[in-house]
């Protein structure tokens, strides 16, 4: 399989290969690499897939299942586990800990296993995947890059103990009724925002939340003209309507039941679009795959999987000079070499990334 990234013809043969493709492809991305405005560097992520899965590509596992009634399985899924499972879960630090605990164990969620280290989603892009005519099929490694647009309201990498995750967190937890209220509150916020200040490009929001948030010295307010006094009133407004109401009370009490102390003040601008987590390494495999998770905070019941797919590519994935997402593709006839070449020469395996008792039996029991 041949692919064009940057203008030239590219085709996957081998490990040596698939890192000097890997190379190129990161000089050809419209992107700026400087650090955020946090002070944090971002980072490139990589996602190896068996077989190119086309419009569910990236969507998270929760989102890909069948809808019920209008709901998704997410919350009926969640609060059984963790009925079953109390104890391991009164000793995780945050709900983002009790989410990527059950996506370790195979529950589904709206978190994205991604890795820091091209090899390891190399060597799951090789994994066996047969079509219908019991042919290997290619394998894709995607190529993610964090704070593209490196602008304040749409940071895509966050610490596990960030308050944006905790409060996207403890929604994914709630009821599906509360849960699908407070997106659509958040939505018709942001749209009601949108209108209001049209050609603004948000400037004069972000000063309107940091004087909210007490970031501003006294009398901002004052210094404003009439007219952009009106829209600050505005946004107040706008802002009590959503913040006091009911289901937004519900989120705040779950918030400080799991941290104990929670301000009642959400930057709702800054919520909905996917990010990056750096997540506790609390097991070996995350270790052994250094593993990382993308969060992605979707409305399940309002958002097809195409249109979560062409965000998550639109926010995060690279794109080379002609404006396209990036993909390496592995030849379905190249999976069995390039894993060989992964086990022999890197000591990248089944035993190495996952390094339980079974899995660890098994590569034995297949090469030894």
């Amino acid at each position: 399989m041949l692919i064009s990234i940057g203008g030239s013809i590219l085709n996957i043969q081998s490990v040596n290969s698939f890192l000097s493709k890997k190379a190129e492809s990161l000089k050809s991305i419209k992107a700026n690499v400087t650090v955020d405005g946090r002070g944090l560097i971002p980072r490139f992520f990589y996602r190896g897939q068996s077989n190119d899965f086309k419009s569910s590509n990236n969507v998270a596992s929760i989102f890909r299942q069948k809808e019920l009634s209008g709901y998704t399985h997410e919350y009926s899924f969640t609060n059984e586990y963790m009925r079953r499972y109390a104890n391991d879960f009164n000793n995780l630090e945050n709900n983002f800990s009790r989410l990527s605990y059950m996506q370790h164990f195979g529950l589904p969620t709206r978190l994205l296993d991604v890795t820091t280290n091209a090899l390891v989603a190399l060597y799951f892009a090789c994994q066996s995947h047969l079509d219908s005519e019991r042919h290997e099929t290619d394998g894709i490694v995607t190529m993610f890059f964090s704070n593209k647009t490196q602008n304040i309201d749409d940071f895509t990498y966050y610490s596990s103990r960030s308050d944006t995750v905790e409060v996207l967190s403890t929604l994914a937890l709630m009821d599906e009724e509360k849960k699908k209220s407070i997106y659509r509150k958040i939505s018709s916020f942001n749209k009601n925002i949108d209108d209001l200040l049209k050609e603004d490009e948000n400037h004069l929001y972000q000063s309107w939340y940091m004087d909210l948030v007490k970031q501003f010295p006294e009398g901002y307010y004052e210094q404003l003209s009439e007219e952009n006094q009106k829209v600050y009133d505005s946004l107040n407004d706008f802002y009590k309507e959503i913040n006091q109401s009911y289901e937004m009370q519900c989120l705040y009490h779950d918030i400080k039941r799991d941290t104990g102390y929670f301000a009642d003040l959400i930057n709702f601008r800054t919520l909905l679009h996917p990010f990056f987590v750096e997540p506790s390494i609390n097991n070996e495999r995350l270790r052994a795959q250094s593993g990382f998770f993308l969060f992605e905070p979707y409305d399940g019941t309002s958002c097809s999987l195409e249109n979560i797919h062409d965000d998550i590519d639109n926010k995060v994935s690279l794109y080379n000079g002609h404006n396209e997402p990036i993909r390496l593709v592995i030849p379905g006839e190249k999976k069995q070499q390039i894993l060989n070449e992964l086990n022999q020469s890197l000591e990248i395996n089944q035993a190495t990334l996952f390094p339980d008792k079974e899995n660890v039996a098994s590569y034995i029991k297949n090469n030894f």
